[in-house]
């Protein structure tokens, strides 16, 4: 798994650029090079052992040796235990909702398959590779304050993007989704720093209700796909791939006829597989 983003993550230590660093080549790398690429190795330490053996059962020894790295470069980049599992976590995080937003934003898919590409991108992204399930949805969980705030906007981020699609199934032009969300669609792909497509609606504006409803059915649908994919990796499910994927789908399509009576934008489309 390629652990960098087409952006340089956030968590990544801030380093000058190639061209400014002083310091001889080695195996043709500056020295910046060579930091970035022991974080990244680091990452993928990270990745094996937190989503195998576990947070609370890891030791920076472990991740030191599972990266071949000394604990010297571990602390080169990171405080601790858990600065390298949020780091995990955001890489995570980003990289799964780099992959929602181009399904969401693909320039020749109908909305409807943009969306049940979005959702597939989110199931296979998580079962395909158990380890990033059992990272995101249980090593995180209760560890700090500060990772809590992280999965609860990484959550809001998601329901954005639920929001977006329930709209345009519920028969919701896309200029007014996008009006309203900030972008529309896969507009507000942030990974873990942003805050997608949930924002305040004007109580005086015609469709507030609808949007309302359309926040609160998107929230308790993120929640609803978080435990499917969560009772997949706990009961050893994870090959149930496009079952769950089928549930999500049936899932947003059935709570967009809520929309449709709401907007008064026409009767719901049956879902297609």
């Amino acid at each position: 798994m390629n652990t960098t983003p087409h952006n340089l993550h956030p968590a990544v230590p801030e380093l000058p650029s190639a061209g400014t660093v002083s310091g001889r080549l080695y195996s043709g790398l500056q020295p910046s090079e060579r930091v970035q690429e022991r974080y990244e190795k680091f990452i993928e330490a990270g990745i094996e052992v937190f989503g195998t053996v576990g947070y609370s059962a890891s030791k920076i020894k472990t991740l030191c040796q599972r990266a071949g790295l000394s604990e010297r470069y571990f602390y080169e980049s990171f405080d601790s235990r858990e600065h390298l599992l949020t780091c995990v976590y955001e890489t995570l995080s980003t990289n799964l909702m780099q992959q929602v937003t181009a399904a969401l934003q693909d320039p020749d898919a109908e909305a409807k398959d943009a969306i049940k590409a979005s959702l597939a991108a989110v199931v296979k992204f998580m079962l395909g590779d158990p380890r990033h399930a059992q990272i995101v949805l249980v090593e995180i969980v209760g560890i700090s304050e500060e990772l809590e705030a992280k999965r609860h906007l990484a959550m809001t981020n998601f329901a954005g993007q639920s929001m977006g699609a329930l709209l345009v199934l519920g028969g919701l032009e896309s200029p007014v989704v996008k009006e309203m969300l900030g972008g529309g669609l896969g507009g507000q792909g942030g990974g873990s720093k942003s805050r997608a497509g949930i924002r305040p609606v004007d109580p005086n504006h015609p469709l507030a209700e609808v949007f309302e409803f359309a926040r609160l059915t998107a929230i308790s649908m993120v929640g609803g796909v978080n435990n499917m994919l969560l009772d997949a990796v706990i009961g050893g499910t994870t090959s149930n791939v496009e079952k769950i994927l089928e549930v999500a789908y049936q899932l947003i399509c059935n709570a967009s006829s809520g929309i449709r009576a709401l907007a008064g934008t026409g009767p719901a489309r049956p879902a297609r597989k």
